[in-house]
């Protein structure tokens, strides 16, 4: 009994705007949870045990990150922070063909290893705090039943199939016939234990620990469609992958490939990620234009755009930002001692200079105006913070790249550095996510959530989605559409991104007026008292998952309501 009523509900959240994730026009209504789904949408008569007076207050499904490496973090934080402070209740995690299982036992130190150089994750965290020995897909993703604060969902990568089955051949060579057909079985048993899909990736950035490529990056165009080929006997799932050719806006090789992965598995693909590249700066358009046509010829194509403030923080000590320049990456995999000893010798920095002028195609460029210092470990060097390495070279007489590596070195390599853009590029930039988060066939996210965690923090996208981009180009219910309904309706996450009867109860109470994204700042609160870039929010009341209030005014209540996703 409460209040002398019989207890109807277990939730009940009154008086909101419902925006449902349709992308239909908001409503007022009530909304009432039991056991830890929708009950009801409406008018609400009747008491809970818990209720939220969501009075002038918008009330929508919760949100879905789709392009997340939480999969580590998970073992120390269950609540994927920040996503969740954005709102963020289901993430979907295993991206650019990057997982930690299936993998035997003596694969998981590197694997954790590759993920920790790619994916900018702390060696010393994964060191300290990851528990997983090896295993199944399956078995990897059941340690988190009933131990998470959101929803997970999780692709299988294809490096760890590729190590599985070719061991540390993998980052040698192509795959045999034979080879194929077991990474198949892999696939195959991974969807059956509830993969959301497969994914991959053939950048150059990507390479592991070691400073060799990725496994995925050997692949023959045959291993990828074969792999593909295996969501087409389940019917479901999808495919993520980054293309090769992404800074030319995908070659002809690459589009014949992208709609062959379509034909063979008929499943929707997302492509990562929608922007401009430095020596293609409309490299975005034409990538845009090839999934138009696609779409026309049937084929689900779906870019990823981003909607954060775009910049790099940076350290030599530890970056994947050079990793597609081999002579870089030759250098800055080097262990400490060596690897500032070569930095330091003339010849070196010859070979550096040459390719970093040369005018290959690549992902990422620095405009030495636009870089920098933003914090050095000793106090003599402190006037050096907010300069740039264009002032500091003028001031020396030196050339920039001589003096960019110089003040890295004074600093032990520990010289955090950042970008930032002029006003023209900003301007462009901004074009490019206007045009993208406007485009029906787009997805908002990409927020490499758990990754890149020296570099950038992408996780507050949600928010900026609606704090920058509504109501100018998007109407509250378009962009509510994209972060919840959309997402799902591509995953086929069945109960999940939409306010409708019987759905399962991940909710997002925020007050329009207050809501806001801070700026990145780097917190010290990972394992082995490592750092990592975070992004605070404000303005949401409360985020439920499955029915049970996990934030309220951004504090955890202590509830771990959520579920691991697995295909239907």
């Amino acid at each position: 009994m409460t209040g002398g009523k019989s207890v109807t509900y277990d939730l009940v959240i009154r008086g909101g705007k419902v925006v449902d994730g349709s992308g239909m026009p908001g409503f007022s209504a009530d909304i009432a949870v039991s056991q830890g789904r929708i009950a009801k949408v409406g008018r609400v008569v009747g008491s809970a045990t818990r209720e939220i007076d969501a009075t002038g207050r918008v009330v929508t499904p919760g949100f879905i990150d789709v392009h997340t490496h939480y999969d580590v973090q998970l073992d120390w934080d269950p609540l994927a922070t920040p996503s969740c402070w954005h709102g963020v209740t289901t993430v979907l995690a295993g991206n650019c063909g990057f997982t930690l299982a299936p993998a035997k036992p003596e694969d998981v130190d590197w694997l954790a290893g590759m993920l920790a150089r790619v994916e900018g994750m702390s060696r010393a965290a994964l060191g300290a705090a990851l528990k997983w020995k090896g295993g199944s897909f399956g078995e990897y993703w059941s340690r988190f039943e009933g131990a998470l604060g959101i929803n997970v969902g999780s692709y299988v990568g294809h490096c760890a199939v590729r190590r599985w089955v070719m061991g540390d051949d993998a980052s040698e060579r192509e795959a045999t016939e034979k080879e194929i057909a077991a990474m198949k079985e892999l696939v195959r048993q991974a969807m059956r234990e509830g993969a959301i899909g497969f994914s991959t990736s053939q950048l150059d950035i990507h390479v592991g620990e070691d400073g060799r490529e990725v496994p995925s990056n050997f692949a023959s165009k045959e291993e990828i469609l074969e792999l593909c080929s295996v969501l087409a006997e389940f019917d479901r799932g999808a495919i993520e992958i980054i293309p090769r050719s992404i800074a030319q806006g995908y070659n002809e090789a690459d589009r014949e490939l992208i709609l062959e992965m379509y034909r063979v598995s008929g499943r929707p693909i997302e492509l990562n990620l929608l922007l401009p590249t430095p020596t293609n700066p409309m490299s975005w358009q034409e990538m845009l234009d090839f999934c138009h046509a696609a779409w026309e010829q049937g084929a689900r194509l779906h870019p990823q755009t981003t909607t954060n403030e775009l910049g790099l923080h940076l350290k030599l000590a530890d970056t994947f930002v050079f990793d597609e320049m081999p002579r870089w990456r030759s250098v800055l995999t080097l262990s400490e001692p060596e690897r500032s000893r070569q930095l330091r010798e003339p010849e070196v920095r010859a070979r550096l200079r040459a390719e970093w002028d040369s005018d290959v195609a690549r992902n990422v460029n620095l405009d030495w105006g636009g870089l920098e210092v933003e914090a050095t470990p000793r106090e003599a060097h402190a006037s050096r913070v907010g300069r740039s390495v264009a002032e500091l070279a003028a001031e020396r007489g030196t050339d920039p790249l001589d003096t960019f590596l110089d003040v890295s070195l004074d600093d032990a390599l520990e010289t955090s550095w950042q970008t930032r853009m002029s006003a023209g590029a900003r301007e462009f930039i901004e074009h490019v996510v206007r045009v993208g988060v406007s485009d029906p066939i787009v997805v908002a996210g990409s927020s490499d959530g758990g990754a890149h965690l020296g570099s950038f923090v992408g996780a507050d996208y949600s928010t900026r989605l609606i704090t920058d981009w509504t109501p100018d180009p998007l109407p509250l219910e378009r962009a509510i559409w994209q972060l919840t309904g959309m997402p799902a309706t591509v995953h086929a996450l069945e109960g999940r991104g939409f306010l409708r009867e019987g759905c399962w109860a991940d909710v997002v109470v925020f007050d329009r007026e207050r809501l806001e994204a801070g700026h990145a700042r780097l917190a010290r609160d990972f394992p082995a008292d490592t750092e990592r870039y975070v992004v605070d929010a404000d303005g949401y009341d409360a985020v439920c998952v499955n029915g049970e209030v996990l934030l309220e005014h951004g504090k955890h209540t202590g509830a771990l309501p959520g579920h691991v996703l697995k295909g239907a």
